[in-house]
């Protein structure tokens, strides 16, 4: 018993020194928008992996490299030029969703250094309901991260960026008669 509490003691010490020196955690965004038009005519307007700056006035250009196949990628400009390629990896017309993730970070683009996302479109009432969500990690990763490139700034980037384009979403798709 002796020899237990310390050695239990030590492997506390060292387990509590671990978690105090850990890296980033996952944030998740969570936006949705209610659009009063059936989930067909919504899924016609966001069918396109590759078209997203059709509709996401957050993005000034969008080009894919072909089709709505898992593993076939698109390539996002922001305003300020600067690019993020990402990659679809599940895509269903039929369950009205698609799922990506980034395949390199560009912090000047996002300030995240990685993340997933999915787009979903469910019935609600006589309309759509449309959810974007991600989990993503803030852009530093190191544990004293700028403020630019914290999990406030990715969060914030992220909500932006999925709030720009669900609200034109619902507006074109609701104006669209």
């Amino acid at each position: 018993m002796k020899m237990i509490v310390p050695a239990l003691l030590t492997l506390g010490l060292a387990f509590s020194a671990g978690v105090s020196a850990h890296g980033p955690t996952p944030q998740k965004v969570v936006e949705t928008v209610e659009i009063d038009r059936p989930i067909e005519k919504v899924w016609e307007t966001v069918k396109e992996f590759g078209a997203v700056a059709q509709w996401n006035p957050a993005i000034s250009k969008s080009e894919a490299q072909g089709g709505n196949k898992p593993g076939e990628k698109r390539t996002l400009t922001f305003p300020n030029g600067e690019q993020l390629v990402e990659e679809l990896d599940f895509y269903d017309e039929k369950t009205y969703e698609y799922d990506y993730r980034l395949m390199d970070a560009n912090v000047k683009a996002l300030p995240a250094s990685s993340y997933s996302a999915v787009l979903k479109l469910t019935p609600a009432g006589q309309g759509t309901k449309a959810e974007w969500k991600s989990r993503l990690y803030r852009g530093d990763t190191g544990n004293f991260p700028p403020d630019e490139l914290n999990d406030e700034a990715a969060v914030q980037a992220m909500q932006a960026l999925f709030k720009a384009g669900l609200e034109n979403l619902k507006r074109i798709a609701e104006s669209d008669h």
